[in-house]
């Protein structure tokens, strides 16, 4: 398989103007089905998400459109001295995908949780999504903790 070009890219904070290109992301991933098609569940959630502190919500830009994007959330641990990140989400569109653009938002977070003093970086991964299947964390540096599980438990709240 050829390998494919870089892609030139900016990475920036994300803005409530880049709605649109989330939500063309989240449709062809075929995520959340919940979100109104108008984008106003989106929105209220960016909205909100873009003025909490502890979040860190960074796009890939090329040619003015969202390729990609991150989304981060800082915890402060009692047991841990210090701050961890958690990387709750990362996007990139089908063609722009292998060009780069996931490990630029990764190192962009990674600097950002350098810069909030975090002592630690942890991503949840499905191991049915395909960057699991091809190594894309492990391969910028990432370990599996093969001795951790993890639970979810949804709550019903209205």
């Amino acid at each position: 398989m050829a390998r494919k070009d870089a892609l030139p890219i900016k990475i920036r904070p994300l803005q409530p103007n880049d709605l649109p290109g989330i939500m063309l992301l989240h449709r062809e991933l075929g995520w959340n089905p919940a979100f109104k098609a108008d984008g106003s569940t989106l929105g209220q959630r960016l909205a909100a998400l873009i003025t909490e502190e502890n979040a860190l919500l960074l796009v890939a830009e090329h040619d003015r459109a969202v390729v990609g994007y991150v989304h981060g959330e800082i915890v402060t641990h009692l047991l841990f001295a210090g701050r961890e990140l958690y990387v709750t989400e990362l996007f990139v569109i089908a063609e722009a995908r292998g060009r780069g653009v996931g490990k630029a938002l990764m190192a962009a977070i990674e600097s950002e949780a350098a810069t909030r003093k975090c002592f630690r970086i942890s991503v949840l991964n499905s191991r049915e999504r395909d960057s699991y299947r091809r190594g894309f964390y492990p391969s910028l540096g990432y370990e599996e903790r093969p001795s951790m599980a993890s639970f979810t438990k949804r709550l019903d709240w209205g």
